[in-house]
């Protein structure tokens, strides 16, 4: 196999894809070395092992997330209703043209038995997206009314995200995703 050099970020970009659409136990280090045009001891001067590895996706998952998602809110231009709509699209860009659904979810199902060490970041990414949604639902309800909807949103989005992939249909989604711009009418 001809090797390219290659940085630690640029791995966990490629991993990312890897991850997501076959899953972290069916994920092997060989395919990881075969995505990313690596050698399989490369990853090991970067990461511990898969693990870490994937401890590294998930937190560039969450971060990524923060960074868009915050832009957003903290945009005040834009009323309740706009930022709620940009959400929208964001979350259609990111789940309705890639292969995989979401990886937070994905992960949570395949290693949540095993008390695995991603549910911590896992947990903060979805606290975060709640957080989120509940500032938008603030505008037009209180606190524990807000609170029940940004988390209500978040599942019907995370149910649409499954069933758009199981039956390769994207109204599942946007199905989700036009019940939660209802919510600020």
């Amino acid at each position: 196999m001809a090797t390219i050099k290659t940085s630690k970020e640029e791995i966990v970009k490629k991993a990312y894809q890897v991850f997501r659409t076959k899953g972290y136990h069916h994920t092997s280090i060989a395919d990881l070395s075969a995505f990313c045009g690596i050698r399989n001891a490369h990853f090991y001067y970067y990461f511990k092992n898969k693990e870490d590895l994937m401890l590294e996706v998930l937190n560039l998952v969450k971060q990524y997330f923060k960074t868009k998602l915050l832009l957003l809110i903290e945009n005040d231009t834009l009323s309740s209703k706009e930022k709620l709509q940009q959400i929208k699209f964001f979350f259609e860009k990111n789940y309705h043209y890639d292969n995989g659904g979401c990886i937070m979810a994905n992960t949570v199902l395949e290693t949540a038995l095993s008390e695995s060490s991603f549910l911590a970041t896992i947990k903060d990414f979805f606290e975060f997206l709640f957080a989120t949604l509940k500032l938008l639902f603030l505008s037009q309800y209180q606190d524990s009314k807000a609170q029940e909807l940004a988390e209500a949103t978040i599942q019907d989005i995370e149910g649409g995200i499954m069933l758009m992939k199981l039956y390769k249909d994207n109204k599942y989604l946007m199905n989700a995703l036009k019940r939660a711009e209802k919510l600020l009418d």
